[in-house]
């Protein structure tokens, strides 16, 4: 068994198809970034609340009195979270306050939310190995964390309801289906960018990160197609044993398998950047 691992080994360092994969999946398990994919989620998971909270706050101030337009995007937001999108909009209210005590509470919220958008920038420059002394400090690193807030925020609503619109008002068939699945490529593309150059160092260039975004689009359009089936599966499971919290647990896993694939877009990028692959299996087994 070791000799064929060893020239399986040999065989996958000399052929970029499946050296490139290989040399991501090793320095993620190396750096057992699956950690931090589940930081990630956590954060993602306390700061879902108040991100919901403020744009639930703000949507009637930017759609104003039009209902029909207000339900049809709290419905597209709502639709991005499979099977547990429904609790969820049974369980958020939106707030009802007015002048500073909509401000305050509007600020508290954001202060909150800042926790994902703080362990994005840390996962992002920890992967690149970028030293503390060459990250972003106060107060740079705050008004980057507000961004990543209001860009991945406000992109994430922007291009589910876009794409819902299209979905809902497409009579074209397979032309149609094909249209919306490049505006959601696209879309989701310039996203992740934007979130991605907003966590990341300025030292690294904007063009290290574009390939990352790309594939973090594709595995998100992926796991919204399968998204229904997997937390179908996953909460038969775990309502049998955790009953009213499997849908906690349900939200849980939603977002780390969006983390994890955020994580590996993110390795990607350095590995791509930096070449390195291939990359030996075994340390005695490097390629000469």
């Amino acid at each position: 068994m070791q000799k064929i691992l060893h020239r399986f080994d040999a065989f996958q360092q000399k052929r970029p198809v499946l050296a490139f994969p290989i040399a991501v999946l090793k320095k993620f398990g190396d750096e057992q970034a699956g950690y931090q994919a589940a930081l990630i989620a956590y954060y993602g998971f306390v700061s879902l609340f108040p991100l919901l909270m403020v744009a639930f706050s703000v949507l009637p101030l930017i759609i104003g009195d039009n209902t029909g337009l207000q339900n049809q995007v709290t419905q597209a937001v709502f639709d991005y979270f499979p099977v547990v999108g429904d609790d969820l909009e049974r369980n958020i209210h939106t707030l009802r306050a007015h002048g500073w005590a909509l401000v305050i509470g509007l600020l508290f919220a954001l202060y909150g939310a800042r926790g994902i958008a703080n362990v994005l920038q840390d996962v992002s420059n920890s992967i690149w190995q970028i030293p503390k002394s060459k990250r972003p400090g106060f107060p740079f690193n705050m008004l980057r964390s507000f961004g990543i807030i209001f860009v991945g925020g406000l992109g994430l609503v922007a291009t589910t309801v876009v794409l819902g619109i299209v979905a809902a008002n497409s009579d074209w068939g397979l032309p149609g289906k094909l249209v919306a699945s490049i505006a959601a490529l696209a879309l989701n593309t310039v996203l992740f960018w934007g979130i991605m150059r907003l966590a990341t160092a300025p030292r690294i260039s904007g063009d290290a990160l574009l390939i990352g975004a790309f594939v973090t689009a594709c595995f998100w359009i992926f796991l919204q197609i399968i998204g229904t089936t997997l937390l179908v599966h996953q909460l038969r499971n775990a309502s049998a044993l955790y009953g009213v919290f499997a849908v906690v647990l349900g939200l849980l896993f939603w977002l780390y398998l969006q983390a994890e694939a955020y994580v590996y877009a993110l390795q990607i990028n350095v590995v791509k950047q930096k070449k390195l692959w291939p990359r030996a299996l075994f340390s005695d087994n490097k390629k000469k």
